[in-house]
């Protein structure tokens, strides 16, 4: 392969041709490519109609390209969101697909040239992977890059209840730059849904969205905002049954009824209207309210959840289908309430699932014969032909160990999966908001790897420590990552309860990847802040080990019948805990994406501390054995 100057000491020869100047997000796409080729070699590119003698940099959709443009590229690859790029002398032709597709072929540009964009930019220490060259030179070459998958939603954190703009911008920017092309939204309960829509478009969110050309997805968990709380007064028998009585859509309360036509038909007219006012709405995926119970009445009793789910979004996909034919609907299953498949009700051709295993053991991929659910997901899918969305929980930090690892085994064997399958779409979550960092690489492995299914998401992770983590540090970082992806189990200990063999292996990476590395970029302020993440989560493990160890001894004291010994231990761990609190505190306090603020005191102080009284208890009662809780 030859190589190819693009600029040289903020000079170049090279003008970018807009080839599709209809199109605002190919528009978007070429000013992507000058930003970032200006921030890489302080040189401007210009953009003109023809590039005549000049070096070109063609951009814009297949279809509207100029002959001897398109006679460079190679045939386009089957799939969604794709884009062709052909690279030679004098002549560079990035095409998509679709609108889409155009922008990932300038980023595939710029990532040759040595941008990467792992995460959002929250933190202001932590800048964009962005070379500064003196020569631009890229090689030259051919190919092209389509995806099977037609959704890629990244449920990003700042999407979850309160409009912030400002993260939902980065975010939904990483997200595209991720290789998404969707955005998920989980609305509020308490402010009205299109209220919160139009906050989003008030402030430039829905827009931003829109420009990169990107589906918006939501508003998720909404039921209660189409069936209004206000109308129990006048209308209870709309409403759920739970312990004989009607009441409403919130904690300790009950799904609306199902059952009730009426019901359904308001909800039905709601649900319309909100869509019609909301047209960034691209997926209208609408839920109950989260972890609410069916109602009870005699009369859903007759029926299953889903059938009766299932009977209410058919009911949405028909008035849609007239009123807004653009707008997919989508409903939930497999995760609470709607558990099992409809029995008896078959889903309107138009109307999509998305299935959810809250709680899922990253070790398993669906493909796994060991994956427990098989059954439930492959029921699902054949009730829903085509028509399947995946909800992944790999960047999900409230049902999963509070330390993240890659997770490229269950990231591989759920692609398998879905090649085998043909599922056509998948569902990012992450939260809560404090674990951004944390959690961001599977993010990006995510998207890049259900983008493009050529890609070893093991590669990306090697990729990843090289470039951001530089050329000293990120050698050691590559395979420390590696370790903890490949003992799928290791981050679960150290949330839940440590090994001999695991504190052997935290002892042995602090030692031989976490100090060199540390060591290797302590000059170099913007790659010693990023290494020195790492090292603050490595440090928090072997603090999170340390408490499992002397929980281990005070069980085994207690155990053996040496009540006076374990008592002895309690006073000195209930100390270490809440120590441990404190500094998990201080590290959710630096917003620094390693830990949720909010958890500390919640769910993470309940699993640092929970056992200690259970302990103390059965010490006093001189039990070998834990007692019941009460």
């Amino acid at each position: 392969m030859s190589k190819v100057t693009i600029t040289n000491h903020r000079w170049s020869d090279w003008l970018i041709v807009e080839a599709s100047p209809q199109s605002k997000v190919c528009r978007f796409a070429i000013e992507e490519l000058q930003r970032y080729i200006h921030l890489i070699s302080e040189c401007e590119l210009f953009v003109a109609e023809d590039a005549g003698d000049y070096s070109s940099i063609t951009v814009g959709l297949r279809a509207d390209l100029g002959h001897d443009d398109a006679a460079i590229l190679p045939p386009a690859k089957p799939g969604y969101d794709g884009y062709s790029i052909a690279i030679e002398d004098t002549r560079i032709v990035i095409a998509g697909d679709n609108e889409r597709g155009t922008v990932y072929g300038v980023y595939d540009l710029l990532e040759r040239i040595g941008c990467r964009w792992f995460y959002p930019q929250q933190d202001p220490k932590d800048v964009e992977v962005v070379p500064s060259l003196e020569r631009i030179v890229v090689e030259s070459g051919k190919r092209s890059v389509a995806s099977p998958m037609s959704l890629r939603i990244d449920n990003c954190s700042s999407f979850f209840f309160e409009i912030n703009p400002d993260l939902m911008i980065k975010q939904l920017d990483a997200a595209m730059k991720a290789r998404y092309n969707g955005i998920g939204w989980q609305c509020d309960h308490k402010t009205f849904v299109g209220d919160q829509y139009e906050e989003m478009e008030r402030a430039g969110v829905i827009a931003e969205i829109k420009k990169r050309g990107m589906l918006l997805h939501g508003p998720a968990h909404s039921f209660p905002h189409f069936m209004k709380n206000e109308y129990f007064d006048e209308h209870p028998e709309w409403f759920g049954m739970r312990d004989g009585k009607r009441v409403k859509q919130e904690i300790g309360g009950a799904q609306f009824c199902w059952s009730n036509a009426e019901a359904r038909r308001k909800f039905v007219d709601n649900a319309e209207r909100f869509v019609l006012d909301s047209p960034g709405i691209d997926i209208f995926c609408t839920l109950g309210f989260d972890g609410g119970q069916e109602c009870k009445c005699p009369e859903c009793a007759k029926s299953t959840p889903a059938d009766l789910v299932v009977t209410l979004l058919n009911e949405v996909v028909e008035r849609l289908r007239k009123s807004a034919p653009h707008v997919r609907v989508e409903m939930s299953g497999g995760y609470h309430p709607v558990h099992e498949p409809p029995m008896n009700t078959t889903a309107d051709r138009d109307l999509r699932i998305i299935w959810a295993h809250w709680g899922r053991y990253h070790g398993y991929g669906y493909d796994d014969p060991r994956y427990g659910l098989i059954e439930n997901l492959e029921t699902w899918r054949k009730a829903f032909p085509g028509r399947l969305t995946l909800c992944q929980y790999y960047t999900d930090n409230f049902a999963t160990p509070w330390i993240s690892a890659p997770y490229p085994i269950v990231l591989e064997g759920d692609r398998k999966y879905c090649t085998a399958k043909g599922v056509d779409a998948v569902y990012m979550l992450m939260w809560p908001p404090g674990y951004w960092w944390n959690h961001s690489l599977n993010n990006y492995m995510a998207g890049m790897c259900y983008y493009d299914f050529s890609l070893s998401p093991w590669d990306v992770i090697r990729d990843y420590a090289l470039h951001y983590f530089g050329k000293d540090a990120g050698p050691l970082l590559a395979p420390y990552l590696a370790e903890w992806a490949t003992e799928v189990d290791l981050p679960y200990h150290v949330k839940d309860g440590t090994t001999d063999t695991d504190r052997a292996m935290l002892d042995q990476q602090r030692r031989f990847y976490i100090e060199p590395a540390v060591e290797a970029v302590k000059d170099d302020p913007v790659l010693s802040h990023r290494v020195g993440k790492v090292a603050k989560l490595h440090d928090l493990a072997e603090r999170l080990d340390e408490l499992h160890r002397r929980h281990a001894k005070i069980s085994r004291l207690r155990e053996s019948g040496e009540f006076e010994k374990a008592s002895e231990l309690i006073p000195k761990a209930r100390a270490y805990a809440e120590e441990l609190l404190a500094h998990m505190t201080s590290l959710a306090e630096s917003d620094q994406g390693l830990i949720d603020r909010n958890e500390v005191p919640g769910f993470i102080s309940l699993g640092v501390t929970h056992w200690i009284g259970r302990e103390q208890k059965a010490i006093e009662a001189k039990s070998t054995e834990l007692l019941d809780e009460q």
